[in-house]
């Protein structure tokens, strides 16, 4: 086999994933308004399973009771059996690939452009954001799940705790020990909820890229911490989302990701391919100098599996985080594994996805044919759409 690493099992905390492709969370806009599965929904996530990565992170599920533009939810028991049907569909479409579902708490925003603060919280808040995370847990572990991701990167409420921009006066903010103390004891309480035979991951920036926000540095310090306590895999994205958004339109919300922050989140195709592979590697090598062996997962514009075959080998990551790749070509990991990369239809970084995303709009390719709400099957390139880039796009 020509990808040998990229292809070979991993165990974390005793599950056998079959190979080392994680399809990582992107929000898809197919939930209902008030974050319930839907039928177009489970049909997204099928094809998906069909193409041979070895997980599968589900979408960013909300665990605040309130509505939030078309996201899953998972804020009270009632999500659960939806979750649970979202799980068997999966499974039913491809037996193989672990399941895991990303968890979500966010910060408030409104239309004005007003925007909620680490600040604006009351110290009595916290425990319920703690409590919050724990119940969102159990539901997933009871609605099949095989593993849990918990969301601390890209400026919602985790990260922006642990951002260098936390100012809080108190002991959850300033220095990084207390930018720590939220996020740890979300942790801990979740460990507790699910047991110590379920898996539970996170997922970090491994750099703000904001002017005040964390860098290699600081996130290098956090994934060390969070590997001591035990987290089963880290995850390292990078950006954020509004510290630097471009202006809005008159009573319209900024655009989170309309800043370089929020490029560097889904790197563009002007960035170079593996923009994101250097902070991984330099956090893996912090978090193993500690003695710690927790899987470090890589992701950012890695778009054929020679690329992500050099980066395990070169020991930068444990793991390859693929989402827009997948995406545009869900069967980009059996057409790699079958030495069939030039059946693969290349995403080209173009952010039709992102900037549906941004509009509340439901995400799909510019590369499938028009109209098409999921990737079709079988997917060549002569059935793929040129995507739309400025004509320097290739200087």
């Amino acid at each position: 086999m020509q990808y040998e690493k990229l292809f070979s099992p991993i165990k974390i905390r005793g599950i056998a994933f079959p190979n080392r492709i994680m399809r990582t969370s992107m929000v898809s806009g197919l939930a209902t308004e008030d974050g319930l599965v839907t039928d177009l929904l489970k049909e997204r996530y099928r094809r998906e399973a069909k193409g041979g990565a070895g997980s599968i992170v589900v979408e960013a599920a909300v665990i605040l009771p309130s509505r939030s533009s078309f996201n899953l939810r998972i804020s009270d028991d009632s999500f659960i059996g939806g979750l649970k049907a979202l799980v068997d569909a999966i499974r039913d479409a491809n037996p193989e690939p672990k399941i895991g579902l990303q968890i979500m708490h966010f910060l408030k925003i409104s239309r004005s452009g007003w925007r909620q603060k680490v600040e604006d919280f009351k110290p009595e808040d916290l425990p319920v954001i703690v409590e919050q995370h724990a119940k969102a847990a159990r539901r997933a572990a009871a609605a099949g799940f095989d593993f849990i991701e918990l969301h601390m990167a890209h400026a919602y409420t985790l990260a922006s705790f642990l951002s260098k921009i936390n100012k809080r006066p108190d002991r959850y903010g300033g220095r990084l020990e207390n930018r720590l103390r939220l996020p740890i004891e979300v942790y801990r309480a979740v460990r507790d909820a699910v047991g110590e035979s379920f898996a539970v991951g996170i997922r970090i920036n491994g750099e703000d890229f904001t002017v005040e926000g964390n860098t290699l540095f600081q996130s290098s310090r956090i994934a060390r911490r969070f590997a001591r306590l035990g987290a089963d895999f880290i995850s390292v994205s990078a950006g954020s989302r509004f510290e630097d958004a471009l202006a809005p339109a008159p009573n319209m919300p900024p655009d989170p990701m309309s800043g370089y922050s929020g490029h560097r989140m889904s790197p563009w195709w002007w960035f170079p391919d593996m923009a994101h592979a250097y902070l991984t590697d330099g956090i893996r090598k912090y978090v193993r100098d500690g003695g710690y062996d927790a899987p470090l997962v890589t992701v950012g514009k890695i778009r054929t599996a020679r690329q992500a075959e050099q980066i395990l080998n070169e020991g930068k990551a444990d793991m390859i985080g693929l989402c827009r790749a997948l995406l545009c070509d869900p069967d980009w990991p059996v057409k790699a594994k079958e030495g069939r990369e030039k059946d693969i239809v290349q995403c080209t970084a173009c952010n039709w996805c992102l900037e549906a995303d941004s509009r509340f709009d439901k995400v799909t390719c510019s590369r499938w044919p028009e109209g098409a709400m999921v990737a079709p099957e079988p997917f060549l390139p002569n059935m793929a759409r040129p995507s739309e880039l400025p004509e320097d796009a290739t200087l």
